[in-house]
């Protein structure tokens, strides 16, 4: 009997799990992202200089990026999908000239994190046939973004518009 991934009975019976071609692309292409932006925010992270901000990035954000590669290398294992190529591990070199602050970084990062959510709206949107896969890809979406909002506003790094609307001019 097969129920998911889990077999029970005789082993020459049971299925390896399936995937559709346009689902096994989505992780392969969600993978390769988390590298990239794993890799874009250790370049960022040589350049922090605030403490807490690094802290914030290293604890935080590197470790969701992490967490959520190794999900979906276990996907792709489970599905016998090749992987690709891992940037290197780490990233160091120094900064002479502070031509990059904190607030630059934080901003770049922001709009990143949003980009990276249209993309996993359409990740989802597809994932039509692997309820497991969207449920996962559901939780990726939850992750980190409120808590950036929420940091970003604190610093006063979060570019806000004007709170108060405009006065109009009433016709009479």
């Amino acid at each position: 009997m097969q129920v998911k991934e889990w077999h029970f009975g005789l082993a020459q019976s049971a299925k390896s799990p399936e995937i559709g071609s346009g689902e096994a692309y989505l992780l392969w292409d969600n993978l390769v992202a988390r590298y990239d932006i794993t890799h874009t925010s250790q370049i960022y992270l040589n350049a922090v200089h605030d403490p807490e901000f690094r802290l914030i990035m290293e604890k935080g954000l590197m470790s969701i990026l992490e967490n959520q590669v190794n999900v979906l290398k276990k996907e792709m294992d489970k599905y016998h999908l090749p992987l690709p190529d891992r940037p290197p591990k780490s990233v160091r070199f120094t900064l002479e000239d502070n031509i990059i602050n904190d607030e630059y970084i934080f901003g770049k990062l922001f709009i990143g994190i949003q980009a990276f959510i249209d993309n996993l709206i359409r990740t989802v949107k597809t994932m039509v046939y692997n309820d497991d896969l969207r449920a996962t890809f559901m939780e990726f979406l939850k992750a980190a973004y409120n808590n950036i909002c929420k940091y970003g506003k604190m610093k006063g790094w979060l570019r806000t518009p004007p709170l108060k609307p405009c006065h109009l001019v009433e016709e009479g």
